[in-house]
């Protein structure tokens, strides 16, 4: 079903990294293969995600890391694979080796044409991020990097975006949050920034939390959109999911 929603013109777009920027294939075709089980990713992921859920609740902080690791452990228990911890930690290295997404390089270059700032907000370490980022030039598009380590609080915990905010030094409201988890868009959307959703074939908005204010196809569909008018707030589609 399509609505119009009023839609105010960012002035930066902050941008999620995995499975958003970068291609998650190849770890998942990884982490299957270890688990030995078409479901070993899927199930490992939102365990991840799940606990890093969890220290945000009990306001206590766990590197990424050494939680992404521990759940691939429970992961292999729940699935009664022998995975060992060199597996996983070999593993966990491709996080710094995924390729970059074919259209973004193009889709950001157009986007920094436009006078859009942007920034990347992600739950990765930044040493990971980063130096996947320096190694391709990746790294040029972006005013900024920002971290889930620097204020020990996971996405989509309020703080997480208000800090976003404050480093930006912009109000959260001319901000779009650009994401592929639906539960990226809830976080954002609760800290007052626009949204929008990348959708993909994996993954799934959630059909409680706000409606995201843009849905785009992919980062080139999300450019077209902002292209649309380039001087004035308007009306743009969105589609419930």
């Amino acid at each position: 079903m399509e609505k119009m929603k009023s839609f105010h013109k960012p002035s930066v777009l902050l941008l999620d990294v995995y499975e958003t920027l970068l291609d998650m294939s190849d770890l998942e075709r990884k982490v299957n293969n270890l688990m030995d089980s078409k479901r070993g990713y899927v199930l490992w992921f939102e365990l991840c995600m799940q606990y890093c859920f969890v220290y945000n609740c009990i306001s206590k902080f766990e590197p990424f890391l050494k939680i992404a690791k521990a759940t691939m452990q429970m992961t292999a228990k729940t699935l009664g694979a022998n995975v060992t911890e060199a597996a996983i930690d070999e593993a966990l290295y491709m996080l710094g080796h995924l390729p970059i997404k074919d259209e973004v390089p193009k889709a950001l270059s157009n986007l920094m044409d436009k006078n859009f700032r942007i920034a990347a907000l992600t739950n990765a370490p930044e040493h990971i991020v980063r130096d996947r980022m320096e190694r391709t030039g990746f790294i040029s598009y972006f005013e900024t990097v920002l971290c889930a380590e620097h204020i020990k609080k996971y996405k989509p915990c309020l703080e997480i975006y208000q800090w976003a905010a404050d480093t930006l030094q912009v109000a959260p409201k001319d901000i779009l949050m650009v994401t592929a988890h639906g539960w990226d868009i809830a976080g954002a959307s609760n800290a007052g920034m626009q949204t929008a959703y990348l959708k993909q074939a994996t993954q799934m908005l959630y059909p409680l939390s706000p409606e995201p204010d843009m849905v785009c196809s992919s980062l080139d569909d999300l450019c077209s959109q902002l292209s649309s008018d380039k001087n004035a707030d308007r009306n743009i589609t969105t589609i419930s999911s």
